[in-house]
């Protein structure tokens, strides 16, 4: 069983999960406008919005909770930490399960080219850059799995197949590959470990 942190539930609880995760106020009140409220604001509807909310957090009015509760709702749904793991990290989790999954990364090469093989193992450093970028900085834990596996099990396999790739010898190549293979399966376990 997973090992769940409490949901955020007022005011006060917002403002310490902010201040222990390092999210400053203006990012988070930024955030929360542009995916709930208006997607194309500019910086005067970013800045007015901001200041309530930062109003809104240092407020000791409990009698309208309602006010809060839109903030804490997406708080909890894009940040809450359960166990080690944030949101963010489980939603990049999912999207690089989704890609090794469906690339050779993990999959038996058949009569495939060997170097369309390679590119594909080559594009999961892109592809992971890319999620990382899109999951922004709260998905830290993900970005360090992920980077980790990637850097210490692939990129001498790549580097050393891409600089003769005109000469690759099928024999040596692909019990390498399977090697190589192994460890990403491995990843893509964990990742779904972590998405689910």
């Amino acid at each position: 069983m997973k090992n769940q942190s409490k949901f955020v539930k007022n005011a006060e609880e917002l403002r310490n999960e902010l201040r222990d995760q390092k999210i400053s106020q203006p990012t988070f009140a930024n955030l929360y406008y542009l995916d709930e409220v208006d997607e194309k604001a500019g910086e005067e509807k970013l800045y007015s919005h901001c200041e309530r909310f930062k109003s809104l957090l240092k407020s000791t009015d409990q009698r309208s909770p309602e006010r809060v509760a839109a903030y804490i709702n997406y708080f909890n749904r894009h940040y809450r930490k359960e166990g080690k793991y944030t949101q963010a990290d489980r939603y990049a989790a999912w999207a690089m399960y989704i890609e090794l999954d469906t690339r050779i990364a993990t999959k038996t090469l058949q009569n495939g080219k060997t170097d369309s093989a390679l590119e594909s193992l080559a594009s999961l450093f892109s592809i992971h850059r890319s999620i990382a970028k899109e999951h922004g900085p709260n998905c830290r834990n993900y970005f360090a799995l992920v980077n980790n596996v990637l850097e210490a099990e692939l990129r001498a396999f790549t580097s050393k197949w891409h600089a003769i790739s005109h000469d690759i010898d099928d024999t040596l190549f692909r019990p390498e590959l399977e090697v190589v293979q192994e460890k990403l399966t491995e990843l893509k376990d964990k990742l779904h470990e972590i998405s689910d």
